[in-house]
């Protein structure tokens, strides 16, 4: 019995050595696989790093922060900043450089271009100009230049001095447009002056001509007249021309205008027309320009009569009639009623001319016409437009408008079924349909001034002829001609 129990308490000494023995065989295993993973030798899959390189990659790479961020500055796209194109973004030096920056301020100049929403102050403020030198700049900047002008795309050039003390602005100039520059220079410490400078310009006479397949705007584009010049020619036509009824497949146009061009061949602008000739269904109608003794520049035909008439036949830039003047079906009714004007279909917001010189005598709400306008020309004949979406700026009772004038805007209020123009003529209060009327011509040219513009004619009739077969076609792809 002392035996048995001697033999139980020594078998847990007599095997704790084996257990001990184990236990070391099995962490020295787990050891040598470890450092072969680990180990700085190559893998048969060509992998092997120290625990430097290890951590590199696994840290992602850090991203070249900006100095400053503007509230417009510098925006945040996949592993770089962009910086705001007004602000230069400051040099890193560079280690191995051993150039030597010289001492003292530095003067350049810095080309900066107008983004959506920009101001002159913060296209300044965001280039480190001093806010004092800002404001005496654009201050003295107005003289010349209207900084709400400023538009998208424009280009600010900045006249700058850095040194230790900061940035001293010397010069800011603005490309107000093709060929004119606005500019503000500082005079003294606290002063600047504006001035402009204008790039020459030269101008050529060109000659256009065109077959009309659809409107006289789209063959006048074709062609290669300006949009400016055919707004002109569609007004000068709309005293005796129905553009949405008189034009035929066909007909053509001619057109002899100055176009005015910098020296290195960019268009600045037109001028006006001095002859133009539209000739529909086999009829041609011509008109000259003629300046007279008194400096009143209009155009007349070949018999020296004014094309103005007391009214426009068509208020509105190319609309097509919808409804004419008599009895119709009423779209909105449903039963027949006399329609005592005509309908232009037009887009919202169209401007609506003026049809003649006048006072306006109502504008504003009026019935089933929606937003409305009425003009007294003389004391007998009026005009007036319904459906109308608003009025000019400085339109009101009482104000007194010109032929071609901008007086209000088409719309689609009161009784309507769709946007569009109503039109309205009225001789002593009664409507009468507008393309009935024939109106009296306006000046008719006599004595000396006759004579003159007969010269001048002439002279305009041997130009285009010079001119001709060398005109751009709206069907052709050769260049208008030039008369320089």
């Amino acid at each position: 019995m002392q035996d048995a129990q001697q033999t139980a308490t020594e078998t847990p000494s007599r095997l704790e050595p084996r257990k001990l023995l184990a236990m070391g065989l099995a962490v020295g295993v787990s050891a040598l696989a470890l450092a072969a993973v680990l180990g700085s030798g190559t893998s048969d899959a060509g992998v092997g790093r120290n625990d430097a390189e290890s951590l590199a990659a696994l840290t992602p790479p850090a991203f070249d922060e900006p100095a400053t961020i503007t509230p417009r500055g510098y925006l945040y796209g996949g592993n770089e900043y962009l910086p705001d194109p007004g602000r230069k973004r400051p040099a890193k030096p560079e280690a191995e450089s051993t150039a030597i920056e010289p001492n003292g301020p530095r003067t350049h100049d810095l080309s900066v271009q107008v983004l959506p929403g920009d101001t002159l102050g913060q296209i300044l403020d965001r280039n480190d100009v001093t806010r004092q030198d800002a404001q005496d700049a654009i201050a003295t900047l107005k003289s010349v230049f209207d900084p709400r002008r400023l538009t998208p795309g424009q280009t600010v050039v900045l006249n700058l001095t850095e040194d230790d003390g900061g940035i001293t602005l010397n010069r800011l100039q603005i490309e107000a447009e093709p060929g004119r520059r606005s500019i503000a220079s500082r005079q003294d410490a606290s002063k600047f002056s504006a001035s402009e400078e204008h790039d020459p310009i030269s101008t050529e006479t060109m000659a256009y001509a065109g077959r009309i397949d659809s409107s006289l705007f789209a063959a006048g584009e074709r062609a290669g007249v300006s949009p400016t010049v055919l707004a002109q020619l569609i007004q000068l036509y709309s005293y005796d021309v129905d553009f949405q009824r008189d034009i035929q497949k066909g007909d053509s146009f001619e057109v002899l205008v100055d176009r005015k061009t910098l020296p290195d061949g960019t268009r600045v602008g037109d001028g006006d027309i001095d002859y133009a000739a539209l000739t529909l269904s086999g009829k041609t109608y011509r008109l000259y320009r003629y300046e007279d003794a008194s400096g009143f520049a209009d155009y007349y035909n070949e018999k020296g009569e004014s094309v103005r008439k007391a009214l426009l036949k068509t208020p509105i830039d190319g609309a097509r009639i919808t409804s004419g003047f008599g009895m119709r079906n009423h779209p909105v009714l449903g039963y027949s009623k006399m329609h005592k004007g005509i309908d232009f279909a037009a887009p919202i917001g169209t401007p609506v001319y003026a049809a003649g010189d006048g006072v306006i005598e109502k504008a504003g709400p009026w019935s089933s016409y929606g937003n409305y306008m009425r003009i007294r020309h003389t004391s007998t004949y009026s005009t007036a437009f319904g459906h109308l979406s608003g009025y000019a700026k400085g339109i009101h009772p009482g104000v007194r408008v010109r032929q071609g004038q901008v007086v209000a805007y088409s719309g689609n209020t009161g009784r309507t079924t769709g946007p569009h123009l109503h039109y309205e003529v009225l001789i002593s209060g009664d409507q009468v349909n507008p393309l009935n009327i024939k109106m009296p011509s306006g000046r008719a040219l006599a004595g000396n001034d006759l004579r003159k513009f007969e010269t001048q004619r002439k002279d305009m009739d041997r130009t285009y002829a010079s001119l001709e077969g060398k005109t751009t076609s709206a069907s052709a792809e050769t260049k208008p001609a030039t008369l320089r």
